[in-house]
């Protein structure tokens, strides 16, 4: 946050009424500055950060447990009103200069209850500054004076809006649903904690949680620690919200890194071929193949638009054939139909699982896919060994492309997902109904020479 003061034309009360502001607020930032006091140019160096090299350290970095929420960017901690297990709820990618930080979300019967935060950055130029830069802004008017009809604008300090420890509210509601904002401004950032829920017990809960909040010291090396300098350790593992990183989905957005980094491979006769990433495909004979890239109108709505971008930056559509039948697009839309994609995960933020054991993983990866509306909707998913290679398979539905004189309708839909060479390749099959869905064929996955995978096979011997 910044404030602008208007020096006055020339007149000595207008300067010395400004003089005295000014003495004011630093007197009030020096009074503040001794909760989280400024780094010691003359303290010795810091051990390194715990986040790597290469890791920049983001709004939406911050740590879990199943009772609290800590944000080591922003420096606060609160316990949950509810537990996070079974309670964490993924979000759709947020705008540029928005970002999401936590979602929960409950149902029990009739009550129903959500808590988000989000945090919005500031306007360009109204960025915190460093203390280095506050002291030359400073200095810069101290050596100029007054003029004028200027207008000089001095910020308050970081650690004057980091530390204030207070949320302001406001309350709407209609019957029995309530929804309470809170908010307050950190690192000039926006920071808003929204809590909407019919179920009274929820509503309180959340309301004492957010004002016994605690608030840290930030540092430099993205640790924290309390006003007396003493370290902080979060409670939980590493968590970097309920959706990509804003900053990681623009940067990927603007690079394309799929373009370079999954190479297309070929087709010869009925078989999809990518040695570069020791695939090999045996798809159905008499199928129809087409164009690996729909030519489908971009998405009109803001939201959807950026998730079809952040999906396509990080992946690259391999193949997409159909059961023969009539040609022509109306023919095609009314056909089964398999793509096969590769993801890149590090790109999209996926962490895919190791064992069979990893379920919570595979639950990411399900509601990952569910965000990126192009996976449809995901009604189950389940982790399964097969000829040595993990595959998650989810199954859900998905919408179907209609003809100009269609709906759309939904689809029955089988996933089968595995990583390989550190790619993920991605089987979605598709037909009008689930008998149509069972009857397609699933033969002929060959992962670096090694014998061919008949998925549903595998998948019915195992059950």
């Amino acid at each position: 946050m910044s404030i602008r003061i208007p020096v006055a034309l020339g007149t000595k009360r207008g300067l010395n009424a400004f003089v005295f502001a000014m003495v004011l607020l630093l007197g009030f930032a020096t009074m503040l500055q001794a909760q989280c006091p400024l780094p010691d140019p003359d303290a010795p160096p810091k051990p390194p950060s715990p986040h790597a090299a290469d890791e920049a350290f983001l709004p939406e970095n911050g740590h879990l447990s199943n009772a609290t929420y800590t944000s080591d960017y922003f420096g606060f901690a609160f316990d949950l009103p509810i537990a996070a297990q079974g309670h964490l709820i993924m979000l759709p990618l947020m705008p540029d200069r928005q970002h999401a930080l936590l979602a929960l979300q409950f149902e029990n019967a009739t009550h129903a209850g959500t808590i988000t935060i989000t945090a919005i950055e500031p306007r360009p130029g109204l960025e915190a500054l460093t203390p280095e830069q506050q002291q030359q802004e400073f200095d810069n008017w101290a050596s100029s004076g007054s003029q004028p009809g200027r207008t000089l604008r001095y910020p308050i300090p970081d650690y004057m809006v980091q530390t204030t420890g207070r949320f302001y509210s406001s309350v709407r509601h209609k019957g029995q649903n309530y929804a309470v904002l809170y908010w307050t401004r950190i690192k000039n950032y926006n920071l808003k904690i929204l809590v909407a829920s019919n179920d009274q017990d929820f509503l309180r809960k959340s309301k004492r949680a957010i004002n016994a909040a605690h608030f840290y010291c930030t540092q430099d090396d993205g640790t924290l620690t309390t006003a007396d300098g003493k370290p902080v350790k979060p409670d939980g593992d590493p968590y970097m919200g309920p959706t990509v990183p804003t900053s990681l989905a623009t940067a990927a957005v603007k690079a394309q890194p799929a373009l370079e980094s999954i190479p297309l491979g070929g087709i010869s006769g009925a078989v999809y071929r990518n040695p570069d990433l020791g695939l090999q495909y045996e798809f159905p004979k008499g199928w129809d193949v087409f164009p690996a890239e729909a030519n489908d109108d971009p998405p009109r709505d803001a939201v959807a638009l950026r998730e079809r971008e952040f999906l396509h930056a990080c992946s690259k559509t391999l193949l997409r054939i159909a059961q023969h039948g009539p040609s022509g697009a109306a023919g095609q839309a009314a056909r089964p139909t398999i793509t096969l994609r590769a993801l890149d995960p590090s790109c999209l933020v996926m962490r895919i699982p190791s064992s069979l054991s990893d379920k919570d993983a595979v639950d990411n990866i399900s509601a990952s896919l569910e965000v990126l509306s192009e996976f449809g909707e995901i009604g189950s998913d389940e982790l399964v060994s097969i000829s040595d290679h993990l595959f998650m398979v989810f199954h859900g539905t998905v919408a179907s492309h209609a003809s100009n004189n269609e709906l759309a309708q939904r689809w029955s839909q089988v996933i089968y997902a595995t990583l390989h060479h550190k790619v993920l390749f991605v089987w979605s099959l598709m037909a009008p109904n689930s008998a149509d869905l069972n009857a397609m064929p699933t033969t002929g996955i060959t992962l670096d020479g090694a014998q061919s995978i008949d998925l549903r096979a595998s998948l019915t011997a195992k059950r």
